[in-house]
């Protein structure tokens, strides 16, 4: 009896199993199912509240337009394409250099908001640059099938990574647009579907002719140059965060005046005698290939004996001083060394291609890391003329193909780096500084001959150039009185005084590192280069590979496809125009299924074939193969509109179902493949982040532009890339933005995102996990925490009796009031936090110190943390991650 179309073939299934249909949902379940479907957000309080209250007809139906007219819902539907699109900011493999095919996204977002059909999303993404007056737009769309990982590793041969791609493509399009697993074709025929290899390398000639060559990186065409319309946002969003931060940090230098007046005073007295900057290391030096290292009494270390093509010297020694800011390396020529130069290699120069600076204790195998922020050089060979070897700064990364050499310099002089630490080390009981030199140069025979290593208790200019010390400065000028001091020694002293004096230091690199944000956003302003396709002037010949080796050529093959799945159309051009209309085509009998499973899947998590990868042989039978075929004919009878298939979807009573089910049912139908509840499973990882956000008023809404970097813990990309990228968290608003905007670096995806697609191939069906490394990160992952913060400073701020502030923490995060049990497991553990943080004051300001603010002054700290607590439990609970 069912009115809606969907429920009619359900309810079929339903009565030939002898079950019925759950009854509907309540309505704050649905408005929050419907809006984390359609929108991959929650629903505010006052939008439940709204639509909990309307009772007059067709209150449902104006939710769902509501939705899919929201700028929000082309960024859920772009977060699913970009998985099966295998998108990301990063070439991938040993390299991983940054692409900035960004505005591709942007272009995703905007066609699924403008509901461009279906049919013209797949043309313009095969074929936009093909198009009679092709605009940029449609060129841009064309990334799709550049989105590829690109390998620009050496040695490899740049015609064996551009067959790659092609087979990527291949096998992408069968994947997204099939349903096929075209991919086990490359090596020989399909054993189980009907696709042979011939069949396959057709498919690949469509995309044989684009005009590249295979290299990666910069060199990876065609591009096309484009810029964004979505940066100038951006743009002023970071002038405005720096323009606030250099307010703050004037402020604190202006207050730094007085102290350093008192400072200054002190360390002219200090100077008085003379002042020593450095203070050379005495202890013992080791290498690890066999070199005679001797220590002589003034600090040098000499070496001597065997001179093996690479080494690792070890410089152990007590640092002898209160702290340690930075170090200073002397190289040092000697008669013994080849032409008295710098080393006793040939050449008769070195080259340093990594400084380690750790710290052990005495009798202890173990070592700890001391990060060090910059280098500098009294002279750096010039890269280009030194096979990339040249630079002190690439002795701060771990890649031997780059490092320190003097060469250009005489090499019978001495010559010198200093290095900062990131922060000052403070020895402990029985620490000794361990310094590694690595000489690991793919050129070899460079290693070093003669040094000295020293150290200094002073920040600022001293460690990060060759310039004396100011306090050595001072000492020398005589001054008496800092009357006295000339501005242009006062100001080198003020800025020494501030980079060791903690108030400013804070805001200082907070307006640092806008600044460099700032930098960065305006360079993605400018026309970036776009991967797209284009076709070169004259087409490639297409073999069969043998065995699927890219240099073993069988047969010559033409453009054409599968003719077991559709015949090519008459008359139609064989190029990728006519693919693109042939996979769409309505004698093509898998696209539409293909796509409508794939909605269905969003919508239920499951879809109604359960392999959205494999509609093959190898493949699950659908669960109701009636209902699939019209939903994939009418999909292409509406004009292929993705808006009307999810309105269809979301409007019958299957998809309005409460999930709640019973023991029977269960044991019945575990995996609900009859459908006789409503879909219940845990909400993906990114749209958890981005649940926080909303629930917590931090969620910056703005649509597109450039990537942005969610926090992630400390050094996780350093171990992967030998130092060569650090991951940086974003600064203001754009801390805030969804996480389709997020970062992806294809080696280390955001850590935050434990059930994604890894985005290196095409993945139509991404794992769903709850392991207790998610749990541990939902609890503490710091936009978890800060989320949670901010939402507890809300309601604290908003006041009212505990009561009622826990009735407002629950109804922001479960979009519903708590029943009499909830109140009192909620009314327990805030009694206990407050409890706990009132007698440890200390504790509640370190659980509170996270995010890129402090916590507001106004609220009490005890209030604050225990809400906090509750605010964080409450984003945890099982209904608050699931799709209910």
């Amino acid at each position: 009896d069912a009115s809606h179309p969907v429920d009619a073939f359900v309810r079929r299934k339903l009565v030939s199993e002898r079950l019925r249909p759950s009854p509907g949902a309540p309505k704050h379940t649905l408005i929050r199912r419907a809006s984390f479907d359609l929108t991959g957000l929650p629903p505010t309080p006052e939008e439940v509240a709204a639509f909990v209250n309307d009772r007059s007809p067709g209150a449902y139906e104006r939710l769902i337009a509501r939705l899919l007219d929201s700028e929000h819902y082309g960024e859920r539907m772009a977060m699913w394409w970009l998985d099966l699109a295998r998108y990301a900011d990063t070439d991938g493999y040993q390299a991983d250099d940054t692409r900035s095919n960004w505005p591709w996204r942007d272009w995703v977002v905007g066609a699924f908001n403008r509901n461009q059909p279906f049919d013209q999303f797949t043309l313009e993404q095969f074929a936009g640059d093909l198009l009679p007056g092709a605009t940029p737009e449609q060129r841009i769309a064309t990334c799709f099938h550049r989105n590829h990982m690109t390998n620009g590793e050496g040695g490899r041969d740049p015609e064996e990574s551009r067959v790659d791609y092609v087979i990527d493509r291949v096998n992408t399009v069968g994947a997204v647009w099939m349903g096929l697993t075209l991919g086990c074709a490359q090596c020989h025929s399909h054993k189980f579907d009907p696709v042979s290899q011939a069949d396959y390398y057709s498919l690949a000639a469509f995309f044989n002719s684009i005009d590249e060559d295979g290299k990666a990186g910069s060199n990876a065409k065609p591009y096309l140059g484009y810029q964004s319309p979505f940066v100038a946002r951006a743009v002023e969003e970071s002038q405005k965060l720096v323009e606030q931060r250099r307010q703050i940090e004037a402020q604190a230098r202006s207050e730094a005046e007085r102290p350093f007046s008192e400072w200054l005073a002190a360390r002219l007295k200090e100077v008085e005698g003379g002042f020593q900057t450095w203070h050379w290391l005495a202890g013992r030096a080791e290498s690890s290939e066999g070199t005679q290292l001797a220590v002589e009494s003034d600090g040098i270390v000499q070496a001597r004996g065997g001179n093996p093509i690479q080494d690792d010297y070890r410089f152990i020694a007590p640092a002898r001083l209160a702290r340690v800011t930075g170090l200073r390396l002397e190289v040092l020529p000697h008669p013994t060394h080849t032409g008295a130069g710098l080393s006793r290699g040939k050449s008769g120069e070195f080259i340093l291609t990594n400084v380690k600076v750790q710290v052990r204790r005495r009798g202890s195998s173990q070592v700890r890391e001391l990060a060090v922020s910059s280098a500098a050089a009294d002279f750096s060979a010039d890269k280009k003329t030194n096979n990339n070897y040249g630079d002190v700064k690439d002795t701060l990364d771990d890649d031997p193909r780059n490092g320190w050499t003097t060469k250009g310099a005489p090499s019978n002089v001495p010559h010198t780096a200093v290095f900062a630490l990131s922060e000052p080390y403070v020895p402990g009981t029985d620490e000794e500084l361990v310094v590694e030199l690595r000489q690991r140069s793919t050129l070899g025979d460079s290693n070093i001959g003669r040094f000295r290593l020293s150290a200094t208790d002073q920040p600022g200019e001293t460690v990060r150039s060759l310039t004396a010390a100011p306090l050595e400065d001072l000492a020398l000028s005589g001054h008496r009185h800092v009357a006295g001091v000339d501005s242009k020694l006062r100001g080198r002293l003020f800025g020494q005084f501030l980079d060791d004096y903690a108030p400013y230091r804070e805001p200082k690199s907070a307006l640092d590192r806008a600044e460099k944000q700032l930098a960065e956003v305006k360079t993605a302003s400018g026309k970036l280069d776009v991967m797209v396709l284009a076709e070169r002037e004259k087409p490639r010949e297409t073999f069969v590979l043998v065995r699927g080796a890219w240099d073993k050529h069988g047969d010559r093959v033409e453009r054409g496809v599968p003719a077991a799945i559709a015949p090519w159309p008459q008359n139609e051009k064989r190029s990728r125009i006519g693919l693109a209309g042939w996979l769409v085509s309505r004698e093509n009998p898998l696209a539409a299924r293909v796509m409508v499973n794939h909605l269905w899947q969003l919508l239920f998590g499951a879809g109604i074939v359960r392999t959205p990868e494999d509609f093959g042989l190898q493949g699950e039978r659908p669960t109701h193969p009636e209902l699939l075929d019209w939903l994939a004919v009418e999909f292409m009878e509406s004009g292929w509109n993705v808006k009307h298939m999810l309105r269809l979807l979301v409007t019958s009573d299957t998809y309005k179902q409460d999930s709640a089910s019973t023991a029977a049912l269960v044991a019945r139908d575990p995996q609900n493949r009859l459908l006789s509840r409503g879909a219940r499973f845990r909400l993906p990882s990114w749209m958890l982040r981005d649940s926080a956000l909303r629930t917590s008023g931090l969620l910056n809404p703005a649509l597109g532009g450039p990537s942005v970097k969610p926090y992630q813990p400390d050094g996780v990309w350093e171990e992967n890339f030998m130092g060569r990228f650090h991951y940086e968290p974003s600064e203001g608003a754009a801390q805030y933005r969804r996480t389709l905007y997020a970062f992806w670096r294809r080696s280390i995806a955001p850590t935050f995102l434990f059930d994604s697609s890894q985005r290196r191939v095409c993945e139509v069906r991404t794992p769903r996990t709850n392991t207790p490394l998610q749990a541990l990160t939902l609890l503490n992952d710091e936009s978890c925490r800060e989320a949670a913060r901010a939402l507890a400073s809300e309601v604290v701020r908003s006041g009212g009796s505990d009561a009622e502030r826990l009735r407002r923490l629950f109804r922001r995060v479960l979009s519903r009031s708590p029943v009499g049990r909830e109140t009192a497991v909620l009314r327990r553990e805030l009694n206990r936090a407050l409890g706990y943080y009132r007698g440890h004051q200390e504790d509640a300001a370190n659980f509170l110190r996270l995010g890129q603010a402090p916590p507001d002054p106004r609220l009490n700290l005890a209030e604050l943390a225990a809400h906090t607590v509750v605010a964080n439990l409450l984003l945890n609970l099982d209904e608050a991650l699931s799709h209910e």
